[in-house]
């Protein structure tokens, strides 16, 4: 073979060695700053594109009201102004029922302690002629209810009754058998910083995360605005 003969077929090799497109994309560090623009933006245009959740619509506009509260002092809307509050209802001589309920909001108001004074709990006597101030600050010491967080409310029986059955739509009375029987709505129901009913809520573990959401998203709601 002569010597030109070799030199063709060294160089025949050599471009045959040579990398492909692909190989050639992959050596250039374009590609790779192509690649980590490509990684790092997708997720964040996919968060950008979704839509934040919004909190549950106004359902009702709640009429004010103002009573007096564990500590015998009037407390109403107006303190309550706002604030996101969960509402409840009981009376202290209840045996099973209502001891239950305040359980249910010992542990909202402990997952929701990181808010402070912005998430608010507001428990109506049901059976306000025997819900003295002062049992229901006893009541209140029994459930670990915070005072700046959670009121315990009483009043005048048939403003009360107003509040509770045309304000918040739900049941409260007495036994048409049995006078001394009170009976009253076991749901919690969540108000808004304005005073709008934004949903009732069952006291059992769903209901109870499906509230703690909502707060979450009103507050969230409030922070955007």
């Amino acid at each position: 073979m002569t010597e030109e003969a070799k030199t063709e077929a060294v160089e025949a090799r050599v471009l045959d060695s040579r990398p492909g497109l692909l190989g050639r994309l992959i050596a250039r560090p374009a590609f790779w700053i192509a690649i980590v623009t490509a990684l790092v933006l997708t997720p964040l245009a996919a968060a950008v594109s979704r839509t934040a959740p919004k909190p549950p619509p106004v359902l009702l506009e709640l009429p004010s009201f103002r009573y007096t509260n564990e500590k015998n002092v009037p407390f109403g809307t107006e303190e309550l102004r706002g604030k996101v509050w969960v509402a409840s209802f009981a009376f202290t001589s209840c045996p099973i029922v209502c001891p239950k309920l305040m359980e249910k909001l010992a542990v909202v108001q402990h997952r929701t302690r990181n808010a402070g004074p912005g998430v608010h709990i507001v428990t109506f006597s049901v059976d306000p002629e025997n819900d003295t101030p002062e049992k229901l600050a006893s009541y209140a010491r029994r459930f670990k209810a915070s005072p700046y967080r959670w009121n315990f409310l009483t009043g005048d029986l048939a403003a009360i009754e107003a509040t509770v059955i045309k304000g918040f739509k739900l049941a409260m009375g007495k036994d048409a058998e049995n006078l001394f029987q009170v009976f009253h709505s076991e749901r919690f129901a969540l108000v808004d910083q304005r005073g709008g009913i934004r949903g009732y809520y069952e006291a059992d573990q769903p209901g109870i995360d499906r509230m703690v959401r909502d707060i979450g998203l009103l507050l969230n709601d409030l922070g955007a605005q």
